[in-house]
């Protein structure tokens, strides 16, 4: 009976130095600086001294985001999959971080998942939910817009103040390259493409001047919609079922840098 327990006692330290073991070795940011900044008004936008972004190399990571963009970055899915306080989508934060001499960028969202868990106590757990989408289909009448040849250059936006206050953005590039940007700021569930384009386009979205009836993004929801109408597409909501991250606890602010 005593080498039973003997046995035991040594198992039971063996397991616990292994996870030990594990735990320390679990992807880490060598140094981590997280600040937190001014969240965007229409008038940082439309200047563009706002700068949303994630930039990512062999040796450093930054990110001007929102706690919901880290976490959707650290596990693998969209925003509209993480179930988070309302905080999360509206307190920006700067991270500065340098990856470990070693690894790699593959290993960032493990090293995400570690930054939160100990800067912003991060517990959470996983559920199967349904998620609203945002489709594009070409509608009946068929793409109106000229597809450019196919060498052409992806140009950044280009935005253009018209007499009556309406703001002309430009942007040359694939239908894709505007679903960030409709998401984050047009208030559009995560677009799906099914039209089958993959060519360049160039868009023109006419974005309404500030109106204290209505908010920002209601504003540019409705330039995205009018954009899209008038280039013979079709936006149809719908729902799908996704593995949600569920946020159990998340602080507002982060430890001390």
């Amino acid at each position: 009976m005593r080498r039973f327990f003997a046995v035991t006692a040594a198992l039971v330290l063996c397991l616990c130095a292994w996870v030990g073991a594990g735990a320390q070795t679990r992807a880490a940011f060598e140094v981590v600086s997280i600040k937190p900044i001014p969240g965007p008004t229409p008038e940082t936008i439309q200047d563009r001294t706002f700068r949303p972004g994630i930039n990512i190399d062999a040796s450093r990571v930054e990110i001007t985001f929102t706690p919901i963009v880290f976490l959707a970055r650290a596990f693998k899915v969209n925003p509209d999959q993480i179930d988070a306080p309302d905080f999360a989508r509206s307190q920006y934060f700067a991270v500065q971080a340098t990856i470990p001499a070693g690894a790699t960028s593959e290993q960032v969202p493990e090293m995400l998942q570690t930054m939160l868990a100990e800067r912003f106590k991060l517990v959470y757990h996983r559920e199967i939910r349904e998620h609203a989408v945002t489709v594009i289909t070409v509608g009946k009448s068929g793409m109106k817009l000229k597809r450019l040849p196919d060498d052409t250059p992806i140009s950044p936006q280009t935005r253009v103040r018209l007499p009556d206050g309406t703001t002309r953005i430009t942007t040359i590039g694939k239908l894709s390259a505007l679903f960030p940007v409709m998401n984050s700021f047009g208030g559009f569930p995560r677009s799906v493409d099914e039209t089958g384009l993959d060519g360049v386009y160039t868009w023109v979205q006419d974005q309404a001047p500030p109106s204290p009836d209505r908010t920002f993004q209601e504003t540019t929801h409705d330039s995205f919609a009018s954009m899209m109408e008038a280039a013979g597409l079709k936006l149809e909501a719908r729902k799908v079922p996704e593995e949600t991250i569920v946020v159990d606890h998340l602080e507002k602010m982060p430890t001390e840098n």
